[in-house]
């Protein structure tokens, strides 16, 4: 996402935190209380550092896909998403 892009080229203000936010993967854990997504999902959201081996989301932000969307299109949703979603709430 832009945040990495800005933070390879060292212009970022301050401390961007770990490489990548948008994500799309299996899901492999999930907390209690959490029905809307289980282990062997696929989803896509932000994750802490999505583009380690492993990364941890808050389920809040993660949704499951369809096999209508491969991982590479869905991790390129996340932050559009969010962006228009907040502005329309704006």
């Amino acid at each position: 996402n832009f945040r990495d892009v800005l933070n390879v080229l060292g212009v970022y203000p301050g401390d961007p935190g770990p490489p990548g936010g948008d994500c799309a993967a299996h899901i492999t854990a999930v907390g209690p209380g959490v029905s809307h997504i289980k282990v062997g999902d696929a989803a896509l959201g932000h994750g802490l550092a999505a583009l380690a081996s492993i990364s941890k989301s808050d389920a809040r932000i993660m949704a499951a896909i369809s096999n209508s969307l491969t991982f590479e299109q869905a991790c390129t949703l996340p932050t559009t998403w969010m962006t228009v979603h907040m502005s329309l709430l704006a």
